[in-house]
């Protein structure tokens, strides 16, 4: 409880015996917790106990060096915001220095933060997802673990995210592995995304986190090449927002655990959104790149607007714009949707 009397606290893990229960519903999201992903850059007044939780950057089995230079565009996030520019890209290739080097050198850091920590892992296989969990078992300096599911599997190269057997399978190895939440970021560029997001709830996951980045790439006329090393890269900020709220919506008709949502999200505004949608909580991703105070910003506001209102409790919020009857209906004389 806030001292403006307002009520943030949410769970996202409710059915798991160690629940996962934050103090208000504003996360970092994976990759932009500091200029580095891992928190350099945050001045000691940038308290992380102040957040919901933060997600440091995706770890893998094996240290990984990412994709060439640009990996980046806009190169200044800061001017793109100013100029009302909405495309941002990344292709950093989830550089990193592997999950021995997480628990043994970041995590011990981690815990001295006073903050709720997520261990974000992305694996080549789901025995690889399995293993990674089991070798985090027991360490301490997070409390609660989400899948990137962005990776392809290296037996038939399929993503994870786009396939329903393979993210299920993904999750119940960690599930296999591990007594701590288990949050499940899937991808928006499928056909359908609640087949998914039905496949890995089944398969143990806590929550879901919806939704990573789309693929995209922009072109330098002059230079006649793509403005990214990587060629392709995954588009953020804003232009993602619309797409990721309609996914929000959507999965939350279709699943019992909560959903968080994620994209596009600058302002107080943005995060109401995602919560009259249904989500139970929001991360934060580029704004963070405009401006390292941004999810603290967006929480005063957002705590603001609640008081403002005297809505006492944040959870009163949660899906208040879900429409009461079906938001997809099948014209008379077709089969109903297989989801």
């Amino acid at each position: 409880m806030s001292d403006e009397g307002v009520n943030l606290t949410v769970d996202l893990a409710p059915r798991n015996s160690h629940h996962l229960r934050l103090s208000n519903p504003i996360m970092i999201a994976s990759g932009t917790l500091g200029y580095d992903g891992y928190g350099r850059g945050l001045t000691p007044e940038m308290r992380l106990s102040r957040l919901g939780a933060v997600i440091p950057k995706t770890v893998t089995r094996h240290p990984r060096k990412g994709n060439p230079e640009p990996r980046w565009h806009p190169r200044s996030f800061r001017e793109a915001r100013e100029a009302g520019e909405g495309i941002y890209l990344n292709s950093v290739g989830l550089a990193n220095p592997g999950i021995e080097a997480a628990l043994t050198d970041l995590a011990p850091q981690w815990a001295q933060w006073g903050a709720t920590v997520v261990l974000s892992l992305s694996a080549e296989s789901v025995a690889q997802f399995g293993e990674m969990a089991a070798m985090a078992q027991g360490v301490e300096g997070f409390r609660a673990m989400e899948l990137n599911l962005s990776c392809p599997n290296v037996a038939d190269g399929a993503l994870f995210g786009h396939d329903a057997k393979l993210a299920a399978a993904a999750t119940w190895a960690v599930r296999a592995n591990t007594d701590l939440p288990v949050l499940v970021k899937l991808a928006p560029n499928v056909p359908d995304i609640i087949p998914i997001a039905r496949a890995v709830v089944a398969a143990g996951a806590d929550a879901l986190t919806i939704c990573n980045t789309l693929p995209a790439m922009t072109i330098d006329v002059e230079q006649r090449k793509p403005v990214l090393g990587g060629i392709t890269g995954g588009l953020s900020g804003p232009g993602l927002r619309a797409v990721a709220l309609a996914l929000v919506y959507r999965a939350v008709q279709a699943v019992d655990v909560p959903v968080i949502g994620v994209g596009g999200i600058f302002r107080a505004n943005d995060a109401l959104e995602y919560i009259l949608a249904g989500a139970t909580a929001v991360q934060i991703g580029s704004a963070n790149l405009a401006d390292l105070w941004a999810p603290f910003n967006i929480l005063e506001e957002f705590r603001a607007y609640l008081a403002e209102r005297a809505i006492s409790d944040v959870n009163q919020l949660i899906g208040a714009a879900q429409a009461r009857a079906p938001v997809w209906t099948t014209p008379p004389g077709l089969p109903p949707p297989t989801w």
